[in-house]
């Protein structure tokens, strides 16, 4: 078969479910106006990466609808710094008036055109891997967040996707590409970083495969500049940080005026108790209209949000229990350990996402449950089934849901 038919077969699938994802995020913006290309008020990774090719580090003056860390009497951006990495070379040409939404677009349909190639190479069949795929884009809410780029979504939007590639390029072996988007994941999401573990788990497990008479020494020598991605833009992040707030590990979330007004900051363990029902909780009932009712702030029950993940649960014990789904054992209750610190670190936070659908904090840990997912679902007709039914109830109660928050109907 001529090379290029080869490549056209293989990309079927990955083609397929982005031409999904396309269609249904067509249908949505259609129905809220909510089109990647408009005009981005929340723009503050374009306005701090303008800031910077005009020689400085903070804003030069408040903008009042932005959550801006406030320092010694300047106006910064509060979070990480890699989207404004992304946008400056837009910023060139654009100015603050940056593409964000194509750009954010852009960043999605390279996560799940890999996504399907992960799922692939974790040992699902084509249909399998795109009906995962989709769950993964479709059913958890990921639309919701994907719909705009507004500074709290597109530093979200570009984690999520530079986490898939890190487990993509991890599960292929490529260990500087894993871990360079590892590094630009946690530069917009610093929790990000506790995933390091499973993800050098994955990538020492490929490499050992492709190179079984190689020790881990042996790789760590041979390979050590797979380490120079991760120390440069860790050592930018770094070097930002104590250059404006005197602090490596200060992004600037602390200097925004909500948390300087609270005794407790931006997390304490006394939000825990708080928080914590909130991941159990239900929609509510009218009586009065005999409808459910949603509140358009924080969270509800995450196996009825984000039921992949519930899904994922029951799969990886199921599959954990019998001899041939060993191999995998360790991996997967490494993920998931490593999602609970994930979760009891977020109950620890002040909020749980604000204005939202869904558990948009919760996003951060579905492309590592989503990898677990696949190394543990068996790829038979009767999963199929089963995979097609999780796709087809989750993602239609994100689209409608996704519709009804961004037009305020609640």
């Amino acid at each position: 078969m001529p090379s290029g038919k080869r490549v056209l077969r293989d990309s079927l699938p990955s083609l397929c479910a982005a031409g999904c994802f396309l269609l249904v995020l067509a249908v949505i913006a259609a129905m809220t106006g909510q089109w990647c290309w408009n005009a981005n008020g929340y723009h503050s990774y374009a306005l701090q990466a303008d800031a910077w090719l005009h020689g400085r580090l903070d804003l030069g003056q408040d903008y009042p609808w932005l959550e801006l860390a406030i320092y010694e009497g300047r106006y910064y951006v509060s979070f990480p710094p890699f989207p404004s990495y992304v946008l400056l070379p837009f910023s060139l040409l654009f100015g603050t008036h940056t593409p964000d939404g194509l750009i954010s677009l852009c960043f999605s349909l390279a996560g799940i055109f890999l996504c399907v190639r992960l799922a692939r190479k974790a040992g699902q069949g084509p249909a399998q891997a795109v009906l995962l795929t989709l769950c993964l884009y479709l059913g958890t809410g990921y639309l919701f967040i994907a719909l705009t780029p507004a500074v709290w979504f597109f530093a979200q939007t570009l984690c999520f996707n530079l986490c898939v590639m890190a487990l993509y390029f991890a599960a292929t072996a490529r260990g500087g590409w894993s871990l360079a988007c590892w590094a630009a994941a946690v530069g917009c999401r610093p929790m990000a970083i506790l995933y390091l573990p499973a993800l050098l788990m994955i990538l020492w497990r490929s490499w050992h495969e492709a190179h079984p008479r190689d020790s881990l020494l042996s790789a760590v020598r041979r390979h050590w500049y797979w380490a120079l991605g991760p120390l440069l833009l860790g050592g930018s992040y770094m070097l930002l940080n104590w250059l404006r707030f005197g602090n490596v590990l200060e992004f600037g979330h602390n200097y925004l005026p909500e948390f300087q007004r609270v005794e407790t900051g931006q997390f304490s363990l006394t939000y825990l108790k708080d928080n914590l029902p909130l991941l159990f909780r239900l929609p509510g009932w009218d009586a009065s209209t005999h409808r459910l009712t949603f509140q358009p702030f924080d969270t509800y029950l995450f196996a009825l949000i984000d039921p992949m993940s519930a899904a994922a649960i029951v799969t990886c014990l199921w599959q954990s229990l019998r001899a041939d789904g060993r191999r995998n054992r360790g991996l997967t209750l490494t993920i998931f350990a490593l999602s609970l610190v994930y979760v009891f670190i977020l109950c620890c936070h002040r909020t749980l996402g604000g204005w939202q659908f869904g558990n948009r904090y919760l996003k951060d840990v579905m492309p590592f449950i989503f990898y677990a997912l696949c190394l543990s679902a068996p790829d038979t007709r009767g999963y199929r089934a089963f995979s097609a039914l999780l796709l087809a109830g989750s993602a239609a109660m994100h689209i409608v849901c996704t519709v009804i928050t961004w037009n305020y109907w609640w």
